[in-house]
């Protein structure tokens, strides 16, 4: 009977696996710089938002178009409230990433929040740093480097 048990586990735990694909990605996002700063008098408010497109390093994804929207406060000591989301892709198939600036200097997290069409049900989480400027085509735009693990269900 634990046999049958253990075996059934094993099995289900099998077919879990096989239902899900853990994967690492590593995106690019590139854009143009669109936020303000208000200076008040113990802090900075911070204001952004930004449209752009994403390119594809690493991972389950093609790319496309980008926004992210953001805002929040700066303080002196280097901590802060400053967060906001990315939404990656169009139409029918996009995720969206909650992200949260780092304090002191760390790099910013991020979680995904949402997936729609091919992107239903994702989950997954990391890190992202950005860059100050990079140039293209003489333009100047800024770069957010997106490393982390998505986990999207396999549909049927």
């Amino acid at each position: 009977m634990k046999n049958t048990i253990m075996s059934v586990m094993g099995a289900a735990l099998l077919a879990t696996g096989a239902a899900h694909a853990d994967q690492p990605i590593e995106l690019n996002n590139v854009y143009p710089l669109n936020q303000e700063y208000f200076q008040l008098s113990e802090s900075i408010y911070y204001t952004q938002d930004n449209r752009g497109y994403f390119e594809v390093v690493e991972g389950p994804f093609e790319e496309g178009p980008a926004r992210c929207v953001g805002s929040g406060f700066g303080f002196r000591d280097g901590t802060n409230s400053i967060d906001g989301i990315c939404i990656f892709g169009e139409g029918e198939d996009t995720f969206t990433m909650r992200w949260k600036s780092g304090e002191k200097g760390e790099a910013n997290t991020w979680s995904i929040v949402a997936g729609t069409g091919r992107y239903d049900g994702m989950t997954g989480e990391g890190i992202a740093t950005t860059a100050v400027e990079v140039m293209y085509k003489a333009m100047p735009l800024r770069q957010s480097h997106i490393l982390g693990r998505v986990d999207i269900p396999k549909t049927q």
